[in-house]
């Protein structure tokens, strides 16, 4: 198939074509991630010494603002002993590595230290056994305080030069322009196109085609530039059918309404009937991701050579392996005849690990033989992405004489996050509901002794499409446990902090917990930190409180944080949080600061901002100016305490949020005596 296309070919047929492709091959069931595990023999084919005497590395992970590029071109710096500056680190394509596992989990350093540092160290030995001299450094440097000096960062940065490191800045010859008409509702709902102005539309200057895919869920208009598509978008006055059913995705996981039924997904443990002493109620809405890039792809196919189709595809993804399985899948193409550019993410958090924009470009380049760039607005955001599924708590907690808990248990309803929507249906989610959810579960286990602790949850799949989002189920999941422990706490009389550590001290470790004695310590560092200031002098007509909480992150890091709010009739300010975190050894302390800081500002907007409404079963909410969101003048003062370390990294990237939404809403509670049952909360809550 040729690349390219005349415009003269497409103005001759431009004021309607419709394109139906009937693939072969093509099979119902989606395609599933593989995940691998990084090994040496990986590793190798991921550093090289150049001829001029400077080291490539290519990335195994993608660059979305967590600075996994700087902290693996140190571990590589560290074991050839030699300047960071003398290596370049690459984002890598699926022409240039091996499969790798996507950047997922916040395990990039946990995963690839080991195997990276030793395909260095073999490096360096083949360099010295040729007579390349340079000056060793062992891996244990990476022991480091938190503390350590700044090292400085690489000259001439790309995001700083301006240098094209997105798939937005992605040119190529003979490329349109391509944006989709997409329905507010989820197709699955029912939603049917009445149909759109299309004589307004092919009349906007730059129109080159309006068509309709079989596999893509609205009209798609095609444009010379991207100036058109926006005023193509308004002439097309899309015009859509309202479903019949539009439930509102919050109702639909009622844990009340599941309780009554007696029926879970999966439900583990038991506990005695009787008495509670505290029953809590926490209700979490959805949540949209709201990265700055709004995403964006470029796909062209050509012919090679040997006469074979070939695709080629720039995107930002998590993970460029899975969608080259989902391209082969969808246009029968082998897989070493697809090539996957993969370009810097402004802003992941789990939402660029399914194949979405990437199919709807292909689709489209195909269809119109030649190369297209499409480009998702910021309402596309909204409506064809996932969010965070809204989950619905009640946990119920038995004190008993001595101050310990007896009977604990979290009963849950919410959504689906691994097994997610966005690229399941719904006859396949079902089936998934037979093993649960592990992203949904993410967190439930509370990592205190208690004698009995039940875990219940029901999965419903809601009309918007759900996944993982920062942290997955362990933010609201943590936060209801560290609700109720502090509320246990209140009804027995016992002190927060005293009442966690009882419960840490004889508490067993697990795949939930590796080491409670890591628990415990955070917890303490961050109530000392925060003993060190003297509370807030609340001004006139304020109400000033602390609050605690800790957590752990997939069974290893752990996190402890004490927040400091300030409660006004017109608003909620958090003025201080104090946090200890351990994640193990450290490659780059200040990366893993900025990790914690990020993750802490997703803790405020937890409880406070974040809320994806959809009461008629589509996103109320369609961007910035209307989507609420952390700003600057909301952020506290944080004082980050990280833990020096002598254990393997045990990821840092999510691990935060565990502890710091939980802190932020009991110091709400001590701040006020309310409890609030539903998130984000408001001042109206708390009066």
């Amino acid at each position: 198939m040729s690349a390219a296309v005349s415009r003269r070919a497409l103005l001759a047929t431009a004021g309607s074509i419709t394109v139906s492709y009937g693939l072969g091959g093509c099979s119902l069931i989606p395609p599933i991630p593989k995940r691998p595990t990084p090994t040496l023999d990986d590793a190798v084919g991921w550093i090289h010494r150049t001829p001029e005497g400077r080291f490539v590395l290519w990335c195994p992970r993608v660059e979305m603002g967590q600075n996994v590029l700087g902290g693996l071109r140190r571990i590589a710096s560290l074991e050839l002993g030699v300047a960071e500056e003398a290596i370049d680190v690459r984002i890598p394509g699926t022409g240039d590595i091996g499969r790798v596992k996507g950047t997922v989990g916040s395990d990039s350093v946990r995963e690839l230290l080991v195997p990276l540092a030793t395909a260095c160290a073999r490096l360096r030995d083949e360099m010295k056994a040729r007579g390349v001299e340079s000056p060793l450094r062992a891996i244990t440097a990476l022991r480091q305080p938190a503390a350590s000096p700044a090292i400085a960062p690489p000259q001439h940065h790309a995001l700083v030069t301006g240098a094209p490191v997105f798939a937005a800045d992605v040119r190529l010859p003979g490329m349109l322009h391509a944006t989709v008409l997409r329905p507010p509702w989820r197709p699955e709902l029912g939603v049917e196109l009445e149909g759109w102005e299309r004589t307004a539309v092919q009349a906007v200057p730059g129109f080159v085609a309006q068509i309709l895919l079989r596999e893509i869920d609205g009209p798609v208009l095609v444009g010379l530039h991207p100036q058109a598509l926006f005023a193509m978008r308004t002439a097309a006055a899309v015009r859509w059918k309202k479903p019949a059913h539009r439930p509102d995705p919050e109702r639909m996981v009622d844990i009340d309404a599941v309780l009554a039924t007696g029926r879970f997904t999966k439900d583990s443990g038991s506990v005695q009937d009787g008495a509670w002493t505290v029953d809590l109620r926490l209700d979490v809405p959805m949540a949209a991701h709201a990265a700055i890039e709004p995403r964006c792809t470029v796909a062209q196919f050509s012919t090679g050579a040997d006469g074979k189709e070939r695709l080629d595809l720039w995107c930002a993804t998590q993970d460029p392996f899975f969608i080259r399985d989902v391209m082969a899948r969808d246009h029968g193409l082998p897989l070493e005849h697809i090539t996957v550019h993969n370009q810097r993410l402004g802003g992941g958090f789990g939402g660029r690990t399914v194949a979405l924009i990437e199919r709807e470009a292909a689709y489209v380049a195909r269809a119109m033989k030649a190369p297209v760039k499409l480009q998702w607005t910021r309402e596309d955001e909204f409506t064809g992405g996932f969010h965070r599924p809204p989950s619905s708590h009640r946990v119920k907690v038995r004190v008993g004489a001595d101050g310990l808990v007896s009977d604990w248990w979290h009963a849950l309803s919410s959504s689906h996050v691994i097994f997610t929507s966005a690229g399941m249906p719904p006859w396949m989610q079902t089936f998934t509901d037979f093993v649960g959810d592990a992203g949904t579960s993410r967190g439930q286990h509370a990592p205190y002794a208690f004698t009995r602790q039940r875990r219940s949850m029901q999965l419903t799949r809601v009309p918007l499409a759900t996944g993982p989002w920062r942290g997955l189920g362990a933010g609201p999941n943590v936060l209801a446990i560290e609700a109720a422990m502090d509320a246990a706490a209140r009804a027995s009389g016992q002190d927060p902090v005293a009442f966690r550590l009882r419960h840490l001290a004889h508490a067993p470790a697990g795949d939930h917990l590796a080491d409670p004695g890591r628990l415990a310590a955070v917890l303490q560092r961050a109530a000392d930190l925060a003993q060190r200031e003297a509370p807030r002098v609340a001004a006139p007509g304020e109400r000033v409180g602390r609050g605690v909480a800790c957590g752990v992150y997939k069974g290893l890091s752990v996190v402890a944080a004490v927040a400091e709010v300030a409660i006004s009739a017109e608003r909620i300010r958090v003025t201080r949080l104090w946090c200890s975190h351990d994640c193990g050894a450290m490659v780059d302390a200040r990366s893993v600061r900025a990790q914690v800081e990020g993750n802490l500002v997703w803790s405020l907007g937890l409880v406070l901002f974040d809320h994806l409404a959809a009461p008629d079963a589509r996103a109320a909410q369609t961007g910035f100016a209307d989507y609420p969101l952390p700003r600057i003048t909301d952020m506290p003062s944080l004082d980050i305490d990280l833990v020096a370390s002598d254990r393997p990294p045990s990821g840092a990237g999510e691990a935060a949020i565990v502890a710091g939404a939980g802190a932020i809403y009991n110091a709400l509670v001590a701040a006020s005596g309310k409890q609030p049952s539903r998130l984000p909360v408001t001042p109206a809550d708390l009066s």
